[in-house]
């Protein structure tokens, strides 16, 4: 149970970041046919109280998965919300701000069942709905590389530079991922960290001027195959504008346009399928580079 314990606070301490914006879903997992909290689920729950004082709504839905009765398998579901909005109740006064309902059952989309049901389906998803208006951002926080910025990925980390190096040997219609050329969540602007893996992008594209590639953007968090929200434009569009981010650097250090194209594939194509914790949402808010010409 204390390794259980400090797991939780580990995947918590990674996921604050995304919850801060309020874009992306926390999920709570249920053993079978069971709805009360876990040790596991309060630790969660108590970090959540500053995000609901930030947020207008907080919206909880209870799902179960096919095991049982479709009946029984709806009350189910319901009583998870209710509790977690009770557990929520207590750490916060403004409890007009939680809502929550029963999905039901999820049903499986094949004819394959197990005895054991589907782990995923058996949640609670909590949702912080139209967060405050953000204020602006300064100038300051769009990063712009610096050219010597490059040279820093050689020695640090080889095994990434050699990876954008080899794009040049792929053949048309090769694609690579980077796990590292991630985006922060609800943004198209690029973490910190990854900065330098764009700047190696530039670096490789003005060193072979024949290739062409095209850049494709995606996002985390939802599998409906539409696109999600950009927290900075406020339009559904965000695997657009991180591929338009990337296209628009390029740009401006002096790669031609006709060697560039890209465009926003929404969640269609996640890396990581389903998303059971925050480090799997960070591999799905990335884009993915496609070699179109050589």
């Amino acid at each position: 149970m204390k390794l259980k314990l400090i797991f939780c606070l580990l995947i918590l301490g990674k996921a604050l970041p995304s919850w801060s914006c309020g874009r992306d879903t926390i999920r709570l997992f249920f053993d079978i046919n069971q709805k009360e909290l876990t040790a596991g689920h309060k630790v969660t729950l108590d970090s959540l109280s500053r995000f609901i004082r930030d947020t207008t709504v907080v919206k909880i839905h209870g799902f179960a998965d096919y095991l049982g009765k479709r009946d029984s398998n709806y009350t189910l579901s319901t009583a998870r919300a209710e509790i977690v909005k009770a557990y929520l109740q207590k750490l916060h006064s403004k409890s007009e701000r939680l809502f929550a309902n029963g999905k039901g059952q999820v049903d499986v989309t094949t004819k394959t069942h197990s005895a054991i049901g589907d782990p995923f389906n058996r949640r609670v998803e909590i949702i912080f709905a139209r967060p405050a208006a953000p204020k602006p951002v300064p100038k300051k926080q769009i990063i712009i590389p610096r050219l010597r910025d490059t040279i820093r990925i050689k020695k640090k980390d080889d095994s990434v530079y050699t990876r954008i190096n080899n794009i040049g040997g792929r053949n048309v219609g090769d694609s690579i991922s980077f796990s590292e050329l991630t985006f922060q969540p609800g943004r198209h602007f690029l973490r910190p960290s990854a900065v330098r893996y764009m700047v190696a992008l530039k670096e490789l594209l003005k060193a072979h001027p024949n290739l062409k590639i095209e850049i494709q953007g995606h996002i985390c968090c939802q599998y409906n195959g539409k696109d999600g929200e950009d927290f900075d434009t406020r339009k559904f569009e965000l695997s657009l504008t991180r591929a338009k981010f990337i296209y628009d650097y390029l740009v401006s250090e002096g790669i031609s346009p006709t060697r560039l194209t890209y465009k926003g594939l929404g969640s269609k194509e996640p890396k990581v399928y389903p998303e059971m914790s925050s480090i799997d949402q960070d591999q799905n808010r990335r884009v993915v580079i496609v070699l179109t010409g050589k």
